[in-house]
């Protein structure tokens, strides 16, 4: 039996290399990805992240020495993950913000002094969106998208380009956010206006500046492992286009059950990222349907899915319990297991014989009923020939929760969050 280490990090740096590049509501630690990455793979061995999130594992196997494949149905998301896991070149970074900074401080300038031309009106129209000028000041407005204007018309390498973007996306999607909002990365934002009006191209500055910092960590830390080719794509879990058996080891840490809605929460900086993601808006944001956990969807549309839990006692007996309490929370819930019924064939799929598919998981407490994600899941690798040869538990530490929570009305708070190490038997 493999020994068991400490799982909580209590009081351990979160945030070394890549890793605090960009915020993204409920990240695994990279620690835990470091132990299944340590205990479960060899260097030069390939991983798979089915549902990348922001790129933890993909940024952990790289400086492991592993190749790895992640996917995520989120393009912002796999923006991000693309960017930590690569290494660049600084000096080429440097170069190319003296010039970004120049270019936008120039026509910020002129914008305001109101010596505007056609070209200059071009640069800093506005995207339209709902409510665009109640969470973004008017100064705030014009300076972002003179910014996005020069990030997608700079002459740079693509790689540098997509740093800047996300640097970009970091000053909306934070703590302290430029938009008029707090709790930003999470799927409910509240509205909160800044005392002075933020100084956006000062703070892209500073990011810039701590973002070079953590990307050169990245590329010394990547230097002393052995090279890897890791890659981010943007791709469905149940969907994985895949060369059968070809994976070492699965690490993914999939979203809960009904508790975030990606689409929302990122939707303030996707406004101004058409250029870079590909995608509008309003597309963006029809897509949120299909997000695995995701509480969007109609009803009806959920009700007609086709039904893979019929064998599984503990997912349905969970589900009827529900159903007393809420049709549509029962409905969600089922199309959740339903999804990740589907992402563990995949994962079976793709595993090669007697390799490890570990799935770290939380259970949930919905209409105060408690949620067993992690038995349930379980139950779901038994049912396609997985051996759960391990479970540890970790404690969530309270001091980095982050996202607001209602007691009386949700039930009692998890804190618990399960590792379970699966086993492909043939």
């Amino acid at each position: 039996m493999v020994a068991m280490p400490n799982l909580d990090f209590e009081g351990q740096n979160t945030r070394y290399a890549t890793h605090g590049l960009h915020a993204y509501a409920a990240k695994c630690p990279p620690q835990l990805v470091g132990y299944g990455l340590r205990y479960y793979s060899k260097p030069g061995e390939t991983v798979l992240d089915p549902m990348a999130g922001s790129g933890t594992t993909l940024v952990e196997a790289r400086l492991k020495g592993r190749h790895a494949i992640g996917y995520d149905l989120d393009p912002l998301a796999r923006l991000i993950a693309k960017v930590k896991a690569q290494v660049l070149d600084d000096k080429e970074v440097e170069r190319a913000c003296e010039t970004l900074m120049a270019r936008s401080m120039r026509d910020l300038i002129a914008l305001q002094t109101h010596q505007v031309t056609q070209a200059l009106q071009r640069r800093a129209q506005l995207p339209e969106f709902v409510n665009r000028d109640y969470w973004f000041l008017p100064e705030v407005a014009s300076a972002l998208a003179l910014l996005a204007w020069h990030i997608e018309h700079l002459e740079t390498l693509q790689p540098v380009r997509e740093f800047f973007w996300v640097a970009f996306s970091s000053l909306i999607l934070a703590k302290t956010s430029v938009a008029n909002a707090r709790d930003i990365i999470h799927s409910r934002h509240h509205f909160q206006q800044h005392p002075q009006t933020p100084d956006v191209l000062e703070k892209f500055a500073k990011r810039i500046k701590q973002m070079r910092k953590q990307a050169n960590e990245f590329q010394t830390l990547c230097a002393q492992a052995p090279p890897a080719k890791v890659e981010a794509r943007l791709g469905d879990a149940r969907k994985l286009c895949l060369r059968a058996e070809s994976i070492d080891l699965v690490f993914t840490s999939p979203p809960y059950v009904t508790a975030l809605d990606y689409t929302r929460a990122h939707f303030l900086a996707v406004a101004w990222m058409q250029a870079a993601l590909g995608v509008g808006l309003d597309e963006y944001r029809a897509c949120a349907s299909r997000y695995i956990g995701s509480e969007s969807g109609r009803l009806a549309n959920m009700t007609q899915e086709n039904d893979s839990l019929e064998e599984l006692d503990q997912a349905n007996a969970v589900l009827a319990q529900l159903e007393q309490k809420s049709l549509r929370q029962a409905a969600l819930t089922r199309r959740y297991f339903n999804d990740m019924h589907s992402v563990f064939g995949k994962v079976v799929q793709v595993l090669r014989p007697r390799r490890h598919a570990i799935i770290v998981v939380c259970p949930s407490h919905i209409r105060k009923i408690v949620v067993p994600t992690h038995e349930i899941l379980a139950e779901i690798g038994r049912s396609h020939g997985l051996r759960l040869k391990l479970q540890h538990t970790r404690t969530i530490s309270e001091r980095l929760r982050v996202m607001p929570y209602l007691q009386e009305a949700f039930g009692q708070r998890m804190d618990t969050e399960y590792v379970l190490v699966f086993q492909k038997i043939t």
